[in-house]
């Protein structure tokens, strides 16, 4: 064995004792568990800085993610922009990659509501799929709960599987989800303060803001959906994941239901179900508040059609789903037709009807 071989196997050997080293993987955990809360407290004391700097307040009425081909909601002439925030600034906060998202925290009054606007939101395709990164991508749904919100929506653009009623621009509202990664954000050593160690899933959409919701979007234009979390991210979905992520009994039974496959609503769903009720942190970061997840169809994907032989003969084999980044934007552009005067009109309805408020 050479010198250079000897000393790679004493560093592999370093290395490995370290990762099978029991008691310090379990201590590693429990570190990482107190530094994340450390981070949430920091982050959200910058923000509530800067809110009481602009306007004198230390809390948030609601909290607004926008994203692909949304981040323009806060060019609309009913918002008036109090703040921008470069997530440069923000400590501990991970920076989008995907084109089409923002990379600032916008404060607004939208219709009497003092908002926080997320103008893009990182996936987990940017992470190395760790649970610790993970966290940090979502984090930004914690902090806004110890700002006080009282409302979060989350929005999203994903492709819809064509059941002959969803077109292109339309409105899903996601009242359930398929995560087919098995990775989640809230995996590893659970923290009392944030959450219950086993959540669950019901009310994935808050059917107070739904209810307003319908007075807003025209009723062929909004659907209810399942959304799955595409095991391909950052590849679009194929013929397999989309059968794969079927519900195909609760299709049965209502065919106008949608099947949505993005690369991120499932994530800030998993976030926004982990909290203690009643709450019991002095930060407010395990609050349960009033949320809802929207979809933006951006693309209708047709049907699955098997392949065979003789179209593999003839490369002929059809495509499952033909579309790329830039038909996700235009989709965008077409859905904010809707969705954008809908998120302003339910921020209005708040103003003029709050929401009441979950003890």
């Amino acid at each position: 064995m050479s010198v250079g071989q000897e000393r790679l196997q004493k560093r592999a050997r370093r290395i490995a004792e370290v990762n099978m080293d029991v008691n310090l993987q379990m201590a590693i955990g429990q570190q990482e568990k107190l530094i994340y809360y450390q981070h949430l407290v920091e982050t959200r004391d910058f923000l509530r800085n800067r809110i009481h700097e602009k306007t004198s307040k230390e809390s948030l009425d609601g909290w607004i993610v926008c994203g692909s081909g949304l981040a323009s909601l806060p060019n609309s002439e009913d918002i008036e922009i109090i703040d921008r925030i470069s997530v440069d600034e923000i400590p501990h906060w991970f920076s989008p990659q995907a084109p089409g998202h923002g990379k600032e925290v916008i404060i607004a009054n939208i219709k009497g509501q003092l908002v926080g606007i997320q103008t893009g939101r990182a996936h987990i395709y940017d992470t190395n799929n760790s649970p610790q990164q993970l966290k940090m991508i979502t984090a930004p749904l914690v902090v806004a709960k110890g700002l006080g919100v009282n409302w979060v929506i989350t929005t999203n653009a994903a492709g819809v599987l064509d059941n002959g009623k969803v077109q292109k621009g339309d409105v899903v509202v996601d009242v359930d989800y398929v995560n087919q990664h098995g990775v989640n954000p809230l995996m590893g050593p659970n923290d009392d303060k944030l959450g219950t160690r086993f959540p669950g899933k019901r009310n994935v959409a808050d059917p107070d803001i739904y209810t307003r919701l319908e007075r807003f979007v025209p009723p062929k234009n909004l659907h209810l959906g399942i959304y799955t979390l595409a095991s391909n991210a950052p590849m679009y979905e194929g013929g397999g994941d989309i059968v794969a992520g079927m519900y195909d009994e609760l299709i049965r039974q209502n065919p106008e239901l949608v099947e949505a496959f993005g690369m991120s609503f499932a994530m800030d769903a998993m976030i926004m179900q982990h909290f203690n009720n009643p709450a019991v942190d002095k930060n407010g970061f395990d609050r349960p508040v009033r949320w809802i997840g929207l979809t933006a169809a951006t693309n209708v994907v047709p049907r699955v059609t098997a392949p065979n032989k003789d179209m593999l003969r003839q490369a002929a084999i059809p495509n499952p789903n033909p579309t790329s980044h830039a038909e996700v934007l235009e989709g965008g552009v077409v859905a904010e037709k809707l969705l954008i005067p809908g998120v302003i009109k339910l921020c209005e309805s708040f103003s003029v009807q709050p929401l009441q408020i979950i003890e």
